[in-house]
């Protein structure tokens, strides 16, 4: 049975859920009235298990679960993972001829809790690449995806950097994932971000977005803001 009641706020971390520490601050006071109210918030973020846990000890982020690697690692407040999907390994020694490794600044890879493993790791969640040429790394963005579109995604995340999971999963497909778990009404999911790995979750559910968002991704939005805790004031107040 469907619980009808309760809102789910799923928000995007960098350059969203954080824009600079005075606008953190206010977001989680509005996220303490949002939970308190009985609803539930979820963190879904590009960031791995280690990098999201520092900004969370950091801030002191208080929230239900967090989607990780775009979606690859899904866990509870715990640290417990309630979902994990991994990059086809039978590809990988294809993919790792194809990245441009040796044009890169920074490089590395994440399994399900470890945040830098071996590119040949069995459990290999997410890629992560920086070039000093955003002509190279859209190049290469767009390489992997056309080569390797049966089992890969690779999301341009800032013009200078990539990051690649499984095309098994996504930020919505992992939204739905938890919904379904909990037995949650799909009505009831506000989402925001900023980034291309948010544009499914904000087609898919009642979308919104940063007003520095990508332009793509604003096209499917019903709404911009400048802070998340505007977003979460408008969802409390039913003015979505």
């Amino acid at each position: 049975m469907l619980n009808n009641n309760k809102k789910i706020l799923v928000s995007d971390y960098d350059r969203t859920f954080y824009l600079n520490d005075n606008d953190i601050e206010k977001n989680i006071k509005e996220i303490e009235n949002f939970r308190n109210a009985g609803n539930l918030f979820i963190v879904a973020t590009g960031r791995s298990f280690y990098d999201f846990k520092k900004k969370v000890n950091l801030y002191n982020i208080k929230y239900d679960y967090v989607i990780l690697n775009h979606g690859a690692t899904i866990l509870d407040n715990n640290d417990n993972i309630l979902f994990n999907f991994s990059i086809n390994t039978t590809i990988v020694k294809n993919l790792e001829k194809d990245l441009n490794i040796e044009k890169s600044i920074k490089f590395f890879c994440c399994s399900k809790l470890d945040s830098r493993v071996d590119i040949n790791c069995t459990d290999l969640t997410k890629v992560y690449l920086r070039f000093e040429d955003t002509n190279i790394a859209s190049e290469t963005n767009n390489k992997i995806n056309s080569t390797y579109s049966k089992d890969i995604n690779s999301y341009l995340i800032s013009p200078y950097s990539i990051e690649i999971i499984t095309n098994k999963i996504n930020k919505s497909s992992a939204i739905q994932l938890l919904i379904d778990d909990l037995h949650l009404d799909k009505s009831n999911v506000y989402t925001i971000g900023d980034g291309y790995s948010d544009i499914k979750m904000i087609k898919d559910y009642n979308g919104c977005c940063m007003l520095e968002s990508v332009k793509e991704l604003k096209h499917f939005s019903i709404k911009e803001y400048n802070s998340v805790s505007n977003f979460i004031s408008d969802i409390l107040n039913n003015n979505l």
